[in-house]
């Protein structure tokens, strides 16, 4: 966060500000390849930058795009090139033109989120004047690294009940105190803890509108960058005029809350601006943008491309436990930018021979409702899901629901031999436990005929024992990926399960001397 806010980023902003104006169309390409990873592809078809500079005119934008024409004829720009949710990532590869470019760090790009965030309140009217270190104050919310207050909250997280708001509540009150009091601070955090948290209370109710709810986000929840910002100061050494004191944190977290406040009342009465500000703000908590320094042509148009493995969670968000019924369903979530061009156009792919889409995927927004809304194109696929749209009103990120299941062979397979198992382990048992009473204790040789109707020959047992075999298999064979593993792994596990009971019984019962040799 060492770098100031510069005017070099008016660009950027102006760009974010319109994404669509300059963007003819997005293409991206997602393929679930694992229980851990899907790869995406993404491709981005970008206008001729001298008919951006024909167009716009929102903040002296020509000025100040064109002080950064190259000898060449060529601009030098920082462009924001995709959003990505605050979630692990490898193999991020972005072109732009055709040429490598260099992602300027994550802490620089909060710093432009927060310029833009401000823009646009100041755009919606409602900042008129900016408090002394709103720029600072919002660019550590939006960059909060939460990994070590994650371990804090889980702690107090595993103990609640995820349905009820007051269990929530408690949670997030005792794990934001915990970790606001262990971490050095320039002051003493209780005393001003009682009303900070009231402020930020109110905040984290106005996110339920807008996104799903995120614990570990500092937007949804601004005490928890507390700390992380304390520490920035004391490493950067901050001077006195700049160095946020306890009254700046009462007075942002004050001027935040009112005018977030604002918004939603201004946004619930159909005002776009107040609703974009809103949502923009709290969608930073838990998304980023990645911003690319880069040369571009003036007079023609350009690609940009993305590479990317992305984690894949089977639920609506990526810090949400699995639920009972959420494990059975084995659904895949996926979030995708889908308006931040002219026209979108987004592919899911299975690769996995052995996985199927189970339906047609749904499309829910930020706040997992399903999206009705007509399309300009939709289709599905056993393997596949396609969806476009132009539509200037469509929502700007969207989840799409995978349900996913088994190939009906595989399946089919899975459901016979758990069947099988489980009946040869009903008639080893239905015929074996009742002739335990009547079984010979001297002299085998002189068994009535009786007892051995009631009891079980090795031939019998034999027959039982054959779909050992079979469940066997199916536990041993390879799986072709880890997603067909994880999709048919409560199913293994019933099979393995009768597979032992099954093995177990037969060797009790030939330890009680009632499977007869021969």
């Amino acid at each position: 966060m060492s770098k100031p806010y510069d005017r070099y980023d008016q660009a950027a902003l102006a760009l974010l500000s319109d994404l669509k104006g300059w963007r003819l169309r997005a293409i991206e390409r997602v393929e679930l390849s694992s229980a851990l990873w899907s790869e995406r592809d993404r491709e981005i078809h970008v206008k001729p930058m001298s008919e951006l500079m024909a167009e716009f005119d929102v903040h002296d934008w020509r000025n100040a795009i064109a002080q950064h024409r190259t000898p060449t004829g060529s601009l030098e720009l920082v462009l924001p090139i995709s959003e990505l949710p605050k979630i692990p990532l490898l193999d991020l590869t972005i072109t732009v033109a055709g040429e490598p470019v260099y992602r300027i760090a994550k802490d620089e790009g909060a710093r432009i989120e927060a310029g833009h965030v401000i823009h646009l309140g100041e755009m919606a009217g409602l900042i008129q004047q900016t408090p002394p270190r709103l720029l600072d104050f919002l660019a550590y919310l939006f960059y909060f690294p939460s990994h070590p207050y994650q371990a804090v909250w889980e702690k107090y997280h595993r103990f609640s009940m995820e349905n009820f708001d007051s269990w929530m509540e408690s949670a997030i009150h005792d794990a934001q105190y915990e970790y606001l009091t262990s971490k050095g601070s320039p002051f003493d955090v209780a005393n001003y803890y009682s009303s900070w948290n009231a402020l930020a209370e109110r905040i984290g109710k106005l996110a339920k509108g807008y996104v799903v709810q995120d614990c570990l986000s500092a937007a949804e929840n601004p005490l928890i960058a507390l700390p992380y910002l304390f520490q920035e100061m004391r490493r950067q050494s901050w001077s006195p005029e700049r160095a946020i004191r306890s009254g700046d944190i009462q007075l942002l977290l004050g001027f935040l809350c009112h005018t977030l406040e604002e918004a939603d009342r201004r946004a619930r009465g159909g005002d776009t601006a107040a609703g974009k500000f809103i949502s923009t703000y709290f969608g930073y908590g838990y998304r980023w943008m990645a911003f690319a320094k880069c040369t571009v042509p003036i007079d023609a148009p350009f690609t940009i491309t993305m590479k990317e493995k992305r984690t894949i969670y089977f639920t609506p968000h990526s810090r949400k436990r699995l639920s009972l019924v959420e494990l059975w369903r084995k659904e895949a979530w996926q979030m995708v930018a889908f308006a931040d061009a002219e026209t979108n156009h987004v592919v899911v792919t299975v690769s996995d021979t052995a996985v199927r889409l189970k339906h047609r995927p749904t499309a829910m927004n930020e706040v997992c409702r399903t999206i009705r809304d007509a399309v300009d194109e939709e289709a599905s696929t056993f393997e596949l899901y396609l969806r476009y749209d132009s539509s200037p009103d469509r929502p700007d990120r969207i989840y799409i629901k995978c349900p996913l299941r088994l190939t009906r062979l595989h399946s089919g397979m899975l459901w016979v031999t758990m069947a099988i198992t489980a009946f040869g382990l009903y008639l080893l048992l239905s015929r074996g436990l009742p002739a335990i009473p009547d079984a010979p204790k001297h002299d085998p040789t002189k068994e009535t005929t009786s007892q051995i109707a009631r009891g079980l020959t090795a031939k019998d047992a034999s027959l039982i024992l054959v779909p050992v075999a079979f469940a066997a298999s199916f536990l041993l064979i390879r799986d072709t990926s880890t997603l067909s593993s994880f999709i048919r792994r409560i199913r293994q596990s019933i099979l393995l399960f009768e597979l032992f009971a099954l093995l177990v019984a037969a060797f009790m019962l030939l330890a009680v001397y009632h499977l007869r040799i021969g």
